[in-house]
This record gives structure tokens, sequence and C-alpha cells, in this order.
């Protein structure tokens, strides 16, 4: 039944995307390597888009000129996604990897150039949105974040500790929500799928006088897709800003996160490996919230406040992992964890015009971090820790941006309590080298203080710890070849040192790896006639472990990907993603012989219709030829899976 159901989807998806439709308006002549034609998801027609990225310096700038290696997914990308999640979305950026561990819902974590989970540091709107209380020291659950109010991600790679200090190591995922558009409008949408998967998301936004305001929440449930992985999520938020003068604006946001889940623990090899039938169960709650209050004091200076908080709390069982029927010691015991972390911070942010190219921002930070941990063991042993930390770090940088060049040099202070100052300098540019040619080079230094389960578990934590660090440099080049094909190529180097890892003899966390990666990343699009767009993209990685018989566990030497996208006739769009990504180590208790997973790949399929005024309907295909694929040992994917759903908008 499933081969005939493939069969019949594959002539669907490739009669979907064949066919000849009217031509795609083209880029003016001499338009800048930056404008790229995207065809919008509606009858107007398109029209070229210059991206631009705020997450290098905290300024607007051509992606294509940004002095760092920087991938965007705008709008209108995640709109014909039709997606509810951030995990295919994630999937398709072509400078990082991520990782799920299991079925949708599971643990899904992000990883840059060869890095660890916890050295990417993951902000939504500009607020970190990381646990360091946790045995994950830091890593941002992707699984959480649902998209539907979402309007770009920024995905930033290489150090960048010069701006963001502590975590931003191999580098920055920057979440941005959907800014109010002082316009009464009401969004509401509904989908249904595999699973007993079913999804609801509302919006409203409005304009009273000065005041504009955006509301939102999108919830998502999901049935056993596998066995024991049934998981629900759901996100509000509430935004709002102030215009008080055309020099002063005050604006706030607070948003809730919320997951409850079920399925095999992490590293017990699954449903098709692990010894005990028993699920490891969660249930967590994040809240962010943010003030901000910026005043233009005059033409040269403009300062502003920033307050924000961010705080989670996790409750975990986690049933007993065995190696074998008749355990040894290497067996895990059960654990239930309870952990709660807080981070508040204030920063006061500068920018100075100092020419109408040159421009320097100085930033000044004081954050206080909080976590608690309590564990109880085996149900009999308890263990706990709780800590306090304060933080405080300037940035400065000098940004020097014409229409052909962008050079920039920066410098972090952080000061972290129990630490010695860290230095964080970074240095970067991007030339143009001719009417369609960009060279781009930069170089930096990172760090990542221990977390706070790193140092205060009472089992494994160590509190003579020292933070990890980087030293990496990037270099390429993108090339536009006419007004329909652009390619990018870029290589990297970098060395982690110290990098804290678990001791089997002293059986505690301590600093001993150093690891080298290298690799190249490409991208490559073009615009076919009659609307076709294709974009790709390849990342190939090398690495070495250092003084550690060790591999680099849960990092593919090579993942790639396309995406094909289509106009048809009557107010249709086709869009299909296919992914490819190369054996991996790893590592599940019940399996200790069987060291590395194979490569697999996965496809999707998208159809919308947009000829309703105010409604818009999809329906989506996920894993359209790959019925089953392993991403960790023992946890097979669901197979194929299909989603349907309605969008209503008043305006």
């Amino acid at each position: 039944m499933i081969d005939r159901l493939s069969c019949a989807l594959g002539v669907l998806y490739i009669v979907a995307l064949v066919p000849l439709c009217r031509a795609q308006t083209p880029a003016p002549p001499g338009a800048p390597p930056t404008a790229t034609n995207k065809t919008a998801a509606s009858n107007s027609p398109s029209r070229p888009t210059l991206l631009t990225v705020i997450t290098v310096t905290g300024e607007p700038l051509a992606v294509s000129l940004a002095p760092a290696s920087a991938s965007i997914v705008d709008d209108e990308q995640i709109r014909s996604a039709h997606t509810i999640t951030s995990v295919d979305i994630m999937r398709t950026i072509p400078t990082l990897y991520l990782a799920q561990n299991g079925s949708l819902g599971s643990l899904s974590t992000v990883t840059i150039r060869g890095g660890k989970p916890n050295l990417v540091l993951v902000m939504i709107d500009g607020i970190p949105a990381d646990d360091l209380s946790n045995l994950l020291g830091g890593a941002f659950d992707f699984s959480t974040l649902l998209v539907h109010d979402v309007e770009r991600i920024e995905v930033v790679s290489g150090p960048l500790s010069s701006g963001y200090g502590s975590e931003a190591v191999s580098g920055v995922i920057n979440v941005i929500t959907k800014p109010t558009h002082y316009e009464s409008n009401v969004l509401a949408g509904v989908e249904a799928g595999s699973f007993g998967g079913g999804g609801l998301n509302l919006g409203a936004e409005g304009l009273q006088g000065r005041l504009g305001y955006k509301l939102s929440g999108s919830f998502l449930r999901m049935g056993e897709q596998v066995e024991s992985d049934a998981f629900s999520t759901n996100n509000f938020s509430l935004a709002s800003d102030y215009s008080h003068s055309l020099s002063t604006i005050v604006s706030w946001t607070a948003r809730w996160i919320q997951l409850d889940r079920s399925g095999f623990p992490e590293g017990g090899g699954g449903p098709e490996l692990s010894i005990l039938r028993i699920p490891k169960t969660s249930n967590s709650g994040n809240m962010l919230s943010g003030f901000l209050v910026q005043h233009r004091v005059n033409n040269i200076w403009t300062t502003s406040i920033n307050a924000d908080l961010f705080t989670r709390g996790e409750h975990a069982y986690t049933p007993a992992i065995l190696d074998s029927p008749h355990p040894s010691p290497a067996s895990q015991p059960s654990t239930d964890t309870r952990t709660r972390f807080t981070r508040s911070r204030v920063a006061l942010q500068n920018v100075f015009d100092l020419h109408p190219r040159l421009k320097s921002h100085l930033n000044l930070r004081g954050a206080d971090e909080f976590g608690k941990n309590n564990t109880l063991i085996e149900g009999v042993y308890p263990t706990h820790f709780r800590d306090n930390r304060g933080t405080s770090d300037i940035s400065a940088d000098l940004v020097y941006s014409t229409p052909t060049m962008t050079g920039m040099i920066a410098l972090g202070i952080d000061k972290t309590s129990g630490f010695n100052v860290q230095l964080a300098p970074r240095v970067g540019a991007a030339v143009s080298a001719g009417k369609r040619t960009i060279l781009k080079a930069s170089w930096g230094r990172a760090f990542k203080v221990p977390s706070l389960y790193a140092l205060g578990n009472p089992n494994v934590g160590n509190p003579n710890l020292r933070p990890e660090e980087i030293n990496g440099m990037d270099v390429g080049g993108e090339h536009q070849f006419g007004q329909r094909v652009s390619l990018a190529a870029t290589y990297y180097y970098n060395l982690f040192s110290d990098l804290i890892d678990f001791s089997a003899i002293s059986f505690r966390l301590v600093n001993r790896t150093q690891v080298r990666t290298q690799g190249v990343e490409t991208t490559a699009s073009f615009n076919a006639t009659r609307g076709i767009q294709v974009n790709a993209w390849g990342a190939f990685l090398n690495w070495k472990v250092k003084s550690s018989s060790e591999p680099l566990r849960n990092q593919p030497g090579w993942n790639s990907g396309f995406t094909i996208e289509a106009p048809l006739p009557k107010s249709l769009r086709a869009s299909s993603t296919t992914i490819w990504v190369g054996r991996r180590y790893d590592f599940q208790v019940p399996a200790p012989t069987v060291t590395s997973v194979g490569g697999f790949s996965a496809t999707n399929l998208v159809l919308g219709y947009y000829g309703l005024k105010h409604t818009s309907i999809y329906a989506r295909t996920d894993n359209l030829f790959n019925t089953k694929f392993h991403e960790y040992l023992g946890f097979p994917n669901p197979g194929i899976s299909t989603e349907i759903g309605i969008t209503y908008r008043l305006h």
C-alpha cells in the first residue's frame, strides 16, 4: 500500500512541477548582486527583493555585503513552506545542520561548522533563549518553536562573542517575529494531518492613536507517530510599540512557549533498540519578555535602553537506560529532574553616525543568571544544585560601508563572576570585485563560559572548568551570471579548545578536547523561465579531535539539498525540497559496538492555492519517497505524512 501511495505521489510531484507557466518579471538591469527574484505567493507580480541582515552589526546591511557569512530565511520563504514548526525551516538553511532525535516533537538541535549545539546562540527578537541549568548546557530545542508569527530567521556563522558575549561561539541564530503593521487585521488558520496531528493559529493587530499592538497564538498537537512519541506545544506572544515623537519610540514584547511530550530517551536506542519500553516524559515552559526605549539625541547619536528577561522551567522523567537484559555498570539509572533557569539583562546601546559611510556601536550590558536543578536518581538518591552569577560586558565596533564594500572591526570585553576577563576581537570585510562578484573574509575569537549545570551538578559537575574557546576564520565569494544564475562558496577553519567533555576515569566533566574543523559551504540559485526558481546548497565538513580517541558525534561529513518553486495555472503554486545527509557517528547505550548511522534523504511537496481574496489553502506531504530512515540509531522516522491547512486574513 505504501509503495503504491509513494508512486502516486511521485507522479503528482512530477506533474505539479513541470508545467509551463507565465514568465516571471526579471530583475532590472544593474540590480545589485543582493537582489533576488521572488514570486509572491499571490496573484500580484513578483518583484526583486533586497535581502538585509541586522545580526552582524545591529544595523541593516545588504546580506551580500555583510562582513560575515550569513543566511536569511524571509517571510515569503516561511509562508511558502507551509510548515507549523521551525524544524522544517531550519533543515533548509545551508550553513547549519539540524538533528532530530526521532519523530516530530522530539529534541531538535542545530550545529554550525562542527561546533556543539550549545555553542550556537539562539535569540528570539534579540533575547537569548538558552537554558544553562540542564544537561544540554545551553542548547536550544527547535521543536518548541512554532513559526506562524515569525517574520525572518537570520543565521550568522563564525565567532561572534565580540557583539553577543558567551554562547556565540559557532554562530548566532536570530529569530525575528512579525512587526506591527499599524493596520487593523485578523488572521486565523487551522491545520490537520497524519498521526492525529492538528494545529490552530490566531493573530490580531491594530493601531490606537500612536499605540500599535500585535497578538498571536498557535497550538500544535501530534499523536503517536512510531511508539509512545506524542507531543503538544503552544506559543503565545504580545507585542506593542508607542511612538512618543519622531525621535522617541517605546516598545515591549512578551512570549510564552509550552511543550509537553513523551518519547524514548536520548541515547537509549529508541523504539528499535531500547530494552525497557518505558518512554521519557517532559513538560517545559519558557517565558521571554523585553522592553526598549530608543531616542535619537541628534543627527549623530541614537541611544536606547533595553531590558529583557528569559525564564524556563522543566520537569522531566527519564527511565533507566540498560545496556543489556542483564545490565552492567555502563547502564544509566532513572532520573526525575526539575530545573529552573532565569536570566535578566539590562543594556545601554549607542549608535554613532560618524560619517555617511562610517558608523560606530557602543554597548554596555549587565546580566544576572540564576539556575537550580533538583534530581531524584532511581527514585531514592536526591541530588541538587543552586547557583547564581553575574556578568557584565562592553562591546564596540566600527563599520565602514559603501555601495561596493563593507569593513568592520569589533571588540568585546566580558567579565563573568568566578572567571577571568575574556576578550573577543573580530574583523571582517566584504568587497565588490567587479560588477557581479563579491569577496568576503572574516576572523574572530569567541568563548563560552561553562554552564551552571557543568559547574554545579553534584554528580558530574566541576567548579574548576575553564571557558571553551574558538579561533575561527572564513573566506569566500559569490558571483552572479547575468540575471538568472548565482553561485557562492565559503571556506572556513575553526580551532576549538578546552571543550568540555565527560571523563569516565574521574567521572566528571573536564576540559580536555581540542577539535579542528574545516570545510566548504556552497549555494546556487537559478531563476528559470516561466517563473520557476531553483536553489541548491551543499556543505562539507572535515574534522580532527586531538588528544582523544572519541569521534565527533552527530556531525555528518556532508549534507546538501535543493528547493524548486513553480507557479501553476489557476492561482496554484508548487514547491518541493529534497535534502541529503551523509553518515554520522553515533552512540546508543544498548548498542555500544555500533558507532555510526547511515545517511538518508527526504523530500517534501507543497501545493498552495491563492485564488481567494482573503483565504489561502495548502497541502503538504513529507518524506515523499523515503518512508523509513534514521537520524539516530534505533530512532526510525515515522515515514510519509500529509497535512492540509487553510488560512483566513481579514484584510
